[in-house]
């Protein structure tokens, strides 16, 4: 499974009330958008999708959070924005391509088991990050050039494990391994990062410096991403949008503020 999971993300790197607006409103000009969902159903069968009429913006420099029962579909949303999945209709749009058809290295996904190859470096798993920039010589011959090597180095030393550089990931803790992946997507240098439970199983303090990590990203970088965490009042702090899946359906809470229309640690809704 872990090399199945890392395979993927190999793959993916080199390639690259209900929620409802009204597009006059959204007025975002092509270098501010980063992700779009058009009347968008997702799912695996058209006659049963998991999630209806989805209608999302998301531009750069936000942090969007997505809550939700397991099982309901948020895995599912965030591959479909990827475009590991196609939308079973309506379309989905990066940087205002289909995400199908996005640039090689525009979208760094964070998936949910990290997809790292465990019996390596710290640096060789960050590295291959930078794939999506390299030529097909350098891919197949696996001969990085100098850029790469020292986008590599820098992505490492902002997740503050330039002393781990040499050192097989399966030695590091939980926390580590996902600033790795953090530095993974970082070095792609993406216009939409998409985190699945990047914070999952992180003692308090850990996931602190991850979102700071994250927000970091998003306001420096320009960046949008797209968090999934099953804890609402964690993920609540540090987003500037909160949606949640009900049923088929993608609500957004419009003020984060508002402690009782939010949904609450083990809402099932």
């Amino acid at each position: 499974m872990r090399l199945v999971q890392s395979l993927e993300s190999l793959i993916f790197s080199m390639r690259s009330t209900i929620v409802e607006y009204d597009e006059g409103d959204v007025n975002l000009s092509n270098n501010h958008l980063r992700l779009r969902f058009s009347n968008a159903s997702i799912g695996f069968e058209t006659g049963n999708p998991l999630i209806k009429d989805v209608n999302l913006t998301i531009a750069s420099g936000e942090i969007v959070g997505l809550t939700g029962r397991s099982g309901i579909g948020k895995t599912t949303l965030l591959r479909t924005a990827a475009g590991l999945l196609s939308p079973l209709s309506g379309s989905v749009e990066c940087c205002c391509d289909l995400t199908m058809n996005a640039k090689r290295g525009s979208i760094a996904l964070i998936p949910q088991r990290l997809g790292l190859i465990q019996h390596q470096s710290v640096g060789y798993n960050v590295l291959m990050g930078a794939l999506p920039g390299a030529n097909y010589l350098q891919t197949v011959l696996s001969l990085p050039s100098r850029e790469m090597q020292e986008a590599t180095k820098d992505a490492i030393s902002a997740v503050g494990l330039s002393d781990k550089i040499f050192e097989s990931v399966n030695r590091l803790s939980g926390g580590q391994q996902r600033r790795v992946a953090i530095a993974r997507a970082m070095v792609q240098n993406p216009r939409l990062i998409l985190a699945d439970e990047c914070l999952g199983e992180l003692d308090a303090e850990t996931a602190k410096e991850i979102i700071e990590l994250l927000r970091s990203l998003a306001k420096e970088k320009d960046m949008a991403i797209f968090i999934v965490d099953h804890n609402p009042l964690r993920v609540r702090t540090f987003c500037d949008r909160l949606l949640q899946l009900r049923g088929n359906s993608l609500i957004e809470f419009d003020n984060l503020n508002d402690r009782y229309s939010l949904p609450q640690a083990g809402d099932g809704r």
